[in-house]
């Protein structure tokens, strides 16, 4: 008698479950795919950023995805978010250092405001990125648009004073080698 309750009760159970009540619906309620969509239900990445899910891995993956599409200004801006929500995460700060070299090389004539910003981005990947790989990325960049890397002995303070250009476009901005033989 107590098994053929519990049956009664276990049967009355499943029928009151969302998964027997669903059976009830029609199945267009819940139907969402492909109606007025070519996606086929895909989201792409730059759906992420309207859809609110706008973390920093995803703003980086977005940011690269623009790069190699060749959307600089996006792809620079998109970066930008994702060095603000993590800011001390190296690979997010190269990927966005590396946007803005490339906006600063197509440039005629160079924004002296961009130069100095990006010595100032790499020499911060320099002295703190925690891999060797990321280090000799920052200290490659610096000797790159500087023409010289810091010394031992030189404080951030004085070697940015030695390197920086005046912002107001008094001087104009050459990169590398070419800079040190201007000097």
């Amino acid at each position: 008698m107590q098994s053929k309750n519990l049956l009664m009760s276990l049967a009355l159970c499943l029928l009151m479950s969302p998964a027997a009540r669903a059976e009830d619906e029609p199945s267009w309620i819940k139907d969402t795919s492909g109606i007025g969509r070519d996606d086929h239900g895909v989201v792409r990445s730059d759906q992420f950023l309207e859809m609110g899910a706008a973390t920093p891995g995803c703003l980086q993956l977005e940011g690269e995805s623009l790069l190699r599409m060749g959307d600089l200004d996006r792809a620079i801006t998109v970066l930008q978010k994702a060095v603000e929500q993590a800011p001390l995460d190296m690979d997010k700060r190269i990927l966005y250092t590396q946007a803005l070299q490339k906006k600063l090389i197509s440039q005629k004539p160079k924004d002296p405001k961009l130069y100095n910003f990006l010595v100032k981005q790499w020499f911060f990947i320099y002295k703190k990125a925690e891999f060797p790989d990321q280090v000799l990325q920052g200290k490659q960049n610096i000797l790159n648009l500087t023409g010289r890397l810091p010394t031992l002995w030189d404080k951030p303070q004085k070697f940015l004073s030695q390197v920086l250009l005046p912002e107001d476009g008094s001087e104009k901005v050459s990169i590398g080698k070419k800079r040190l033989a201007e000097k």
